[in-house]
């Protein structure tokens, strides 16, 4: 099998260079420097990697974006046309169209399109139509059948052998047709396979099928836990009761052996085991007709513990949730008490931090997110990390799709990896497989791992030996194929923003925070360090252009009429401001959580008096107007404006011009606060949020809002704006007011919008 490899600077211990790792997470659009994505109206180049950061490329000519293109389509060969807020100002910079870009694209015009990373290559595994298996006929002989169709994909790491598992669907790509489970292995980090058909189906029909494996590491032993069905034509959530259906368990064991120097292994299989005996017919009322494994891998616990996510069918058809785990090896079963919502289903999971994290395909909705730490007793929704942040399409109304969902260890840091389509196409096309990564705070999307716009929907990830590999489909006109793929590049561009995130945490938690103001800490001892629990943004030193960096690469905020200044930007006036978008991050709203909590912080200076009263800091809701949820405005009176919810709160306090504040506001519990130099303002602690409807935050606005009426006239300079996934305490909140001078790293200054 001939891997495609995408040409590229990797040297050839694959490892990328740091600093063109770091380009593509400040640059994702550059990736660097080989897709010029310039507009919607130019085609993407591909060019190989400029050598550092500091390219001589105008980068201020793209940075008039959301960076949240990052999730829509960047590093395709298809683009999607931007949103208003993404499209380029067409100045004067478009003279520099002119010149240049006819060169890159007659230098990149020899190159494939790809949206892999350099370095990365892949292979069609399982090739549609052309791959066999070897299939055992009613006589007990074996031939070799050609298949056409491979899905549902799973790749795990069997004692040093990887391990990839599948639908092998004879006939049709159809679900309800003649399936078996085909598997691949390999001793060579897949550089040859061997093939097997671990589990048969019964074949009583031409519809005879087992399918949907979800597999279970232990040791050198493989649990694959399928449903089987004999004679039915439909989906397994609309069959009239379970009849037809049953449950399987196989175990295979791998065993490896070494001669000449060279490793070999085979995969022996035991007998299926029914585990239907074992399903209630009920669930606290609920009338239980089928249960399947979620597909994908499952996992061992930390304390031994064997645990498959299941997804389970009503008697009326509606599929909700659960955990499936045995305390012994596998010999014996245990449904958990807790579940989903109606509607969740192929759910994944993994344990982070001592607690289960299940994650729920949802169609027609964003995707549902739980956390459990009794085992999956009780379950509680995940709404300030994790929940809510991934749906199944631009529109949120589509069908939505399994995904990866790992739990693994670069360098040094324990990190969850998690794969979805973006599923542009809408319905069942599920095209463009993109690769994210978080800590449970911050969330890094890795960018597509698929290419260009083919539909791609299932898929599995696998770290092993610090190496990252997928198995994803490719469907065209519903005959599928399964991809295996290098992410040479995307792991070093993990690792690189992985370090970002360690010394970035490394240098708030080294502060040493003074006691009280206006001393030096050498004299007056350290206080508390710097909180960096649920940090998941921090703008600071790093702009250029029109947008103001995260330090921690995962979400820019959009600036206009700044400049730069240590630590922050300075904004001159009219249209003066940036937006850290939340629901206008798009598809992939990292920033979900701040419908539930937030703090936000910053350091401002007021530098001229406003005309009138002036926005300051806040949250703005979406829908038509300039609603806002909380904020602080100061006023021509040199008073302070704090906004609870719909209506302000009487002025406040007073300010001076050209001194330094510290600003916090924080939500939670529907309540919000705001803080002035440690000190929390007349109001705080009002209800914000009225009824059962949550609020739709857009985006906090730093400076002037983008107003839909007349624009602003900010005057005022901006510094260290950090951002919480929960509500800080008093406590925490004084910290921040003491360390406010020291959180930052720069010294810089210029124009920045």
């Amino acid at each position: 099998m001939k891997e495609t490899q995408v040409s590229s600077p990797v040297p050839a211990n694959g490892v990328l260079p740091e600093s063109c790792a770091v380009l593509h997470g400040r640059f994702p659009l550059l990736w660097n420097c080989r897709s010029l994505c310039v507009t919607s109206f130019f085609s993407c180049c591909l060019c190989n990697c400029s050598p550092c950061r500091k390219t001589a490329l105008p980068i201020k000519f793209f940075s008039r974006r959301n960076n949240t293109s990052r999730t829509t389509a960047h590093r395709t060969h298809r683009q999607v046309p931007p949103t208003a807020e993404q499209r380029v100002v067409r100045d004067n910079r478009m003279s520099w169209l002119v010149v240049f870009v006819p060169l890159f694209l007659m230098a990149c015009a020899s190159e494939p399109a790809s949206a892999l990373a350099p370095g990365s290559s892949r292979v069609e595994l399982f090739k549609r139509k052309n791959s066999t298996v070897p299939f055992e006929e009613s006589n007990g002989t074996i031939r070799e059948r050609v298949v056409n169709s491979f899905r549902i994909p799973t790749l795990v790491n069997v004692d040093g052998v990887m391990v990839a598992i599948a639908d092998a669907r004879y006939e049709t790509s159809f679900d309800n047709s003649f399936i078996e489970t085909a598997v691949k292995y390999s001793v060579d980090d897949g550089a040859t396979w061997n093939t097997q058909i671990a589990i048969k189906n019964s074949r009583v029909s031409s519809v005879s099928r087992v399918m949907d494996a979800t597999v279970i590491v232990n040791g050198n032993k493989l649990y694959i836990l399928v449903g089987s069905f004999n004679k039915t034509r439909n989906s397994w959530t609309q069959h009239r009761d379970g009849s037809d259906w049953e449950p399987l368990l196989v175990v295979g064991e791998v065993t490896k052996s070494a001669a000449n120097g060279k490793t070999t292994a085979t995969i022996s299989w035991g007998k299926p085991v029914s585990l239907k005996p074992l399903f209630p017919a009920e669930f606290d009322g609920i009338l239980t007709k089928e249960f399947i494994g979620g597909v994908g891998a499952a996992i061992v616990a930390s304390n031994g513990n064997l645990v498959y996510p299941v997804q389970i069918a009503d008697m009326g058809g509606r599929v909700f949730t659960k955990i499936m785990y045995s305390e012994d090896d596998g010999n014996t079963w245990k449904f958990a008490e807790g579940r989903s919502k109606f509607g969740c289903s192929e759910p994944a999971v993994l344990e982070w931090e001592g607690k289960l994290i299940i994650n729920n395909r949802v169609d027609g909705n964003r995707r549902l997110v739980y956390e459990s730490s009794d085992m999956g007793k009780t379950w509680v929704e995940a709404l300030g990390t994790l929940s809510h942040v991934w749906t199944n399409s631009p529109t949120s109304n589509q069908q939505d799709c399994q995904s990866s969902f790992v739990a693994v260890t670069i360098e040094g840091k324990r990190v969850m990896l998690f794969t979805h389509p973006l599923n542009l196409k809408g319905r069942w096309m599920r095209d463009r497989l993109h690769l994210w990564m978080t800590d449970n705070q911050r969330i890094f999307d890795v960018g597509q791992i698929s290419i260009g716009d083919e539909n791609s929907g299932y898929s599995s990830v696998l770290y092993k030996d610090d190496k990252l590999y997928s198995l994803h489909e490719i469907n065209t006109n519903d005959v599928y194929s399964l991809v295996f793929v290098r992410l040479i590049g995307e792991l070093q561009l993990m690792k690189s923003v992985v370090r970002t995130w360690k010394e970035e945490d490394n240098h708030l938690a080294s502060i040493c925070t003074p006691v009280v103001p206006a001393t030096p800490p050498s004299k007056g001892g350290c206080g508390a360090a710097v909180p960096t629990a649920g940090l998941v943004g921090f703008l600071s030193h790093s702009a250029n252009g029109s947008v103001w960096e995260d330090v921690y690469r995962c979400v820019d905020a959009n600036v206009a009429n700044a400049e730069r200044v240590p630590n922050g930007l300075k904004f001159n006036g009219v249209g003066g401001g940036a937006v850290w978008p939340v629901a206008r991050q798009g598809q992939t709203r990292r920033y979900q959580f701040a419908n539930y909590r937030f703090t936000l912080v910053a350091t401002v200076t007021i530098d001229e008096p406003p005309k009138g009263m002036s926005p300051l800091l806040g949250a703005g809701l979406e829908g038509p107007g300039d609603a806002k949820l909380l904020g602080l405005s100061y006023d021509k009176n040199r008073q302070w404006q704090p906004l609870y919810g719909a209506a302000p709160a009487s002025p406040t306090g007073s300010w001076e011009l050209h001194k330094k504040y510290h600003v916090v506001l924080t939500m939670a519990d529907r309540q919000g606060s705001v803080y002035v130099d440690g000190q929390p303002l007349a109001g705080s602690g009002s209800t914000v949020v009225r009824g059962a409807t949550l609020p739709d935050i857009s985006h906090f606005y730093i400076g002037g809002p983008r107003s839909k009426g007349a624009p602003t006239d900010s005057r005022v300079t901006v510094t260290n704006v950090v951002l919480y996934n929960r509500r800080l305490n008093s406590s925490e909140i004084r910290t921040l007011f003491l360390s406010q001078d020291m959180i930052g790293t720069d010294g810089g200054a210029g124009t920045a919008a």
